[in-house]
């Protein structure tokens, strides 16, 4: 199967409900918050270390050889060196990331590969991811071009 023409809309509650879905409990991430806007998605939270840590992320999102990414452009923390909580915080990324074959963490970017999750469900299809578009509260996936 081949996708021609695709448009997926994702707003922030279905970015809400997949963290909740598949954030580990051991993460210790409260006070979770996840804003769409133009310039990517911004998640704000409190880090349980220590002691607790606000943090605050921008994920730019793209797309490289047909897959979404999303890549942690900036990083900001109170209460602890900004370097130490994000390299916690990307290993908890990456330790999630090596239950699902599909997603691949290289540095400071996360590469999903579509075809490879459908695939896994039964779905065998070439999806072709052109473009991710982020709008106030919504992103738009484009595939098929």
């Amino acid at each position: 199967m081949e996708i021609q023409r695709l448009q997926v809309l994702v707003t922030e509650q279905d970015l809400h409900d997949l963290v909740r879905e598949h954030l580990p409990e051991e993460a210790a991430v409260e006070e979770l918050e996840i804003r769409i806007q133009p310039d990517g998605v911004r998640v704000k939270g409190i880090y349980q270390v220590f002691v607790p840590v606000s943090f605050e992320a921008l994920w730019e999102l793209g797309v490289q050889q047909g897959c979404p990414t999303a890549r942690l452009a900036k990083f900001r923390t109170m209460g602890m060196p900004a370097n130490v909580l994000k390299s916690l915080i990307m290993n908890v990324v990456a330790d999630a990331a090596k239950k699902a074959k599909w997603l691949q963490v290289k540095g400071d970017t996360i590469q999903a590969d579509v075809d490879g999750l459908l695939k896994e469900h039964g779905l065998n299809v070439l999806t072709r991811l052109g473009a991710i578009h982020c709008q106030e509260g919504r992103i738009i996936v484009e595939g098929g071009q």
